[in-house]
Order: structure tokens, then C-alpha cells, then sequence
């Protein structure tokens, strides 16, 4: 008897198991976004030195966090500290999606904050847009691009499911061929305006040659061992090859 588990059209489109050896063939497990970003090596920390700010992680946070803080106040000293290089963790490995929505969707949203969600929206779009006009007024060539989201059908019964919603715009097979060279799908909703796609390593490395133009000092392999308060008010961080005395920290390591 035929079987009468249903099967989705990627599993009755599925290659042929040499084809996908071939196609994987000579590819090597490495971050395609890291070997695609320019960067400067920053030379690790030796030695002591004292500082206003000391920011320990080269990711986002710590990026941005060492970019503002010039940007507020241009006289204040700033060094920021990263364990291994730029964008070397998530911030350099990530998927390159950067979406308006701080709530994973409408729907979890409203039932889990249904007072707060229209706030939260708010916010999550300005800070969509803040990212954008960031890199282009520090000039960082992210090759970012506000593509919107586009959810497809691949079965027929979903169709009729993006037909009846009414945010975005309803493409029909046509329609989404125009867009999507692909024979898989037979209909799209594209959604435009909140999300965007972003060259993560070169956002973050972008963003660490904007800090060093602003002023700040960068030491790479530079993995902070011990933070302890001082008796002075002042706190002391403490590397493999040197010592920190800061005003203030700020810890963007994402632990």
C-alpha cells in the first residue's frame, strides 16, 4: 500500500544525494562573513594605562556603546577591550537579518504584551532605522538593505492563508517568480519596510574603524582575567599583557 504520510514539496524535490556531495565539494567549514570583511589588526594591550571608559567586548554593544560615548562626550578617554578579534563571536557570524519586530512576531507579541506592544513596535522600528542612518553617517559599507520579508507558499491549501491577511502586499505565483526565480513557490505575502538584510562582519568592523576615527583605543586578544573595584573609587581590569585603571566600564560580552 502507498504511504499516507504527507510530504512537503522539498522532500519530493529532493536532489539526488552525489549532486549535493558535488555542489558541497572543496567547501571548507569557515564564516564566509568574517573572510568577506576588510579589517585592521589592533594590537593587544601591554603595559598599564588609565582611561575614562573601558569597554570590554568588540561586538555590537561594545562597538556602538564605545561610538556613542565619543560622540556624546569627544574628550572622553575610551578604550575597548575584545578576547579574541572584531566581530570575531556573534556579531561577525550571524544570519544578516536585522528585523524591526523585539518581540519575534505579531502574535507572540500581542499575547505575551498585549499593553506594551504597540510600544514596543515603535521602538523596535526606530531602532531599525537609527542602525541604518548609523552606517551611513559613519560611512560603514554594511551592504545593508531594507528588502522587507516576503513568506511563501509551497503547498496550495497555503495560498488562501497569505491571501487573507492584510499586511504587506499578496503576490501570486507570478509574482513572486518575478522576484524569486523559483518554480517552489506558488504565492507570497511581502511585507516591506521593517526588516533588512546586513553584512554582519563588515558591520562590525565598520563600525570598530569609526570608533578608532572618534578616538577610541582597540586591543584585540586582549581577554580581561579580573575586574576588581579600587579603594579610590576606580576599577582595575586586568589582561594577559596589561592592566586598565578606569572610571567607568561597561561589559558588552554578551554572558
Amino acid at each position: 500500500m502507498p504511504s499516507s504520510r504527507h510530504t512537503t514539496v522539498f522532500e519530493r524535490q529532493e536532489p539526488p544525494a552525489d549532486l549535493v556531495a558535488r555542489s558541497l565539494a572543496g567547501s571548507e567549514h569557515r564564516v564566509f562573513w568574517l573572510d568577506d570583511a576588510p579589517s585592521a589588526e589592533h594590537a593587544p594591550l601591554v603595559g598599564a594605562i588609565e582611561i575614562d571608559l573601558t569597554v570590554v567586548g568588540g561586538g555590537y554593544a561594545g562597538l556602538w556603546t564605545a561610538v556613542l560615548a565619543k560622540r556624546r562626550d569627544p574628550s572622553r578617554r575610551v578604550v575597548l577591550l575584545e578576547a579574541e578579534s572584531i566581530g570575531w563571536a556573534a556579531s561577525g557570524r550571524n544570519g544578516g537579518f536585522a528585523e524591526a519586530s523585539l518581540t519575534h512576531g505579531e502574535d507572540n507579541g500581542r499575547s505575551r504584551w498585549p499593553d506594551e506592544y504597540d510600544t514596543l513596535e515603535r521602538l523596535g522600528l526606530k531602532n531599525l532605522d537609527a542602525l541604518e542612518r548609523d552606517a551611513s553617517e559613519l560611512g560603514i559599507d554594511a551592504q545593508l538593505e531594507r528588502t522587507g520579508v516576503m513568506a511563501v507558499a509551497y503547498e496550495p491549501h497555503q495560498v488562501e492563508w497569505l491571501a487573507e491577511l492584510e499586511h504587506g502586499t499578496f503576490l501570486d505565483e507570478a509574482g513572486v517568480r518575478a522576484e524569486i526565480n523559483s518554480p517552489t513557490f506558488l504565492a507570497g505575502r511581502w511585507t516591506q519596510g521593517d526588516s533588512a538584510l546586513v553584512h554582519p562582519a563588515r558591520l562590525a568592523r565598520g563600525l570598530a574603524q569609526a570608533a578608532v576615527d572618534l578616538g577610541v583605543e582597540i586591543f584585540e586578544h586582549s581577554r580581561v582575567q579580573r575586574l576588581r573595584a579600587g579603594r579610590t573609587g576606580a576599577v582595575e581590569l586586568t589582561t594577559p599583557g596589561g592592566t586598565v585603571r578606569t572610571a567607568q566600564v561597561a561589559l558588552a560580552t554578551n554572558v
